[in-house]
């Protein structure tokens, strides 16, 4: 034993005319150690082996799981959306990453370096039991090798604008409790390919999908496509570029969902899913029909990050909806965001996890008479009449730990309407301002 070895030679190194007085100390001392160490082979001996099968580490290595959960107290006036005041769990979503494999390939070619999958279930959304898939996809990293050519094919985020980036995975990051009015995002089956330069400096994300909000859905072979090109010239300076179109939506026994969403708001069969009556150049007109032609968008954004000081986000986008019949229910939407985030870091180190933050952001059609349904939890109180939303918010945020959020949201909600609608309906567009105390978990 190495006990006995280090014992033996300390003896041997002791002075000679100790070693006399020593040796009965010594077998005293040796006999204890032997003692010891058989008590310790005892103990080891009769410990119970804990096997982990190779199989299960392996699935612990390769999956991860995540989720959060946004709960608080959310009110405002009588005609906002949050209208009783109440408790309410704001968001709730669980995720599922998994690593499938690398270096899949035919022989000595490699055809794909890395492949992942992603799952996401939507379990609650704006407050509403939603139970329904979000990402569910497949992703397939350096194809022939390439660092610019991935592909994921499934169901993903329409990558257009910089909006959608605050959904999924990004809601537990988002700064303010509410959304953006009008910023681009939803889900879609398709396939999205995607790539950048050296440090990602520079890319490209691109997809083709069904183009219509229902899951599984493509009621018509019209197809959408969208392109987005993106640089970063500088670490605080991000700059976006995006497009869409999509063919035709619907069909004679189905009202157009179109895939797009801006913020709570789509392109839809004019007057479909709302029972107020629309108002057009001052007077009542019929609703129109299922089918949309086709869809536009042209979208820009840039974002400046300055760490631990200051971030700004801007963004414009512009969105035709073409009706199949005429240009009676053709629609042209536009949106815009100014964001600013002041960080507390900036001002002291005690401050770090701390931040303020405003933020302007509009979606309409800013034509007097031509409406359009703006956020679908108004489709029955306003339909498609309204001109144009309007939102001014500011928020207090508390960063408790890496996983814990503490946010408190004040927003002005200003409604226009076009011309001629009743005055019961204007009463319905005014008094909409909310508030929202949330605490949000990640993990």
């Amino acid at each position: 034993m190495a006990t006995r070895t280090l014992l033996f030679f300390a003896l041997l190194l002791a002075p000679a005319a100790g070693r006399a007085a020593a040796s009965a100390t010594e077998e005293m001392l040796l006999e204890r150690i032997d003692q010891l160490e058989q008590r310790i082979d005892d103990l080891e001996a009769n410990q119970p082996k804990r096997r982990v099968p190779s199989e299960s580490l392996d699935w612990t290595r390769r999956v991860r799981l995540g989720g959060s959960a946004n709960v608080g107290y959310f009110g405002g006036q009588r005609n906002s959306n949050f209208d009783p005041d109440s408790f309410d769990i704001w968001d709730a979503r669980l995720f599922v990453d998994a690593d499938l494999g690398q270096g899949i390939g035919l022989g000595e070619r490699t055809i794909v370096r890395n492949v992942g999958f992603s799952f996401e279930w939507d379990l609650v959304r704006i407050g509403n039991l939603q139970n329904q898939v979000g990402d569910l996809y497949v992703d397939l990293q350096g194809l022939f090798e390439q660092d610019a050519a991935n592909a994921q094919v499934g169901r993903f985020q329409i990558p257009v604008g910089e909006a959608y980036h605050l959904y999924g995975h990004g809601t537990a990051n988002k700064p303010f409790v509410s959304n953006p009015v009008g910023g681009p995002w939803w889900w879609d089956e398709g396939i999205r390919l995607y790539g950048s330069g050296p440090e990602g400096r520079f890319g490209y994300v691109s997809s083709i999908s069904d183009g219509e909000t229902p899951f599984n859905a493509d009621s018509d072979e019209g197809k959408q496509l969208t392109l987005k090109l993106f640089v970063k010239p500088w670490p605080w300076l991000y700059l976006s570029a995006s497009g869409l179109r999509s063919g035709e939506i619907g069909s004679d026994s189905t009202p157009a969902n179109g895939a797009l969403w801006l913020g709570e708001s789509w392109a839809r069969a004019f007057g479909s899913g709302s029972g107020v009556p629309n108002f057009q150049d001052g007077a009542a007109i019929a609703d129109g029909p299922n089918q949309i032609e086709e869809t536009w968008l042209a979208a820009g954004d840039a974002i400046l990050d300055f760490r631990d000081r200051a971030r700004l986000w801007l963004a414009y986008g512009r969105y035709a909806i073409d009706s199949r019949s005429g240009t009676t229910y053709d629609r042209v939407l536009h949106y815009w965001i100014a964001e600013l985030l002041l960080r507390g870091a900036w001002a002291s180190d005690l401050l770090r996890p701390f931040y303020v933050g405003v933020r302007a952001n509009a979606l309409g059609t800013y034509d007097g008479d031509e409406g359009y349904l703006l956020d679908v939890r108004r489709s029955g109180s306003l339909g498609y009449n309204m001109e144009s939303l309007t939102e001014y918010s500011a928020v207090l945020g508390w960063e408790l730990s890496h996983y814990l959020r503490l946010r408190a949201e004040y927003t002005r909600s200003q409604i226009d309407l076009v011309r001629g609608v009743t005055s019961d309906l204007r009463a319905a567009a005014r008094d909409a301002d909310f508030f929202a105390i949330e605490l949000g978990a990640s993990f």
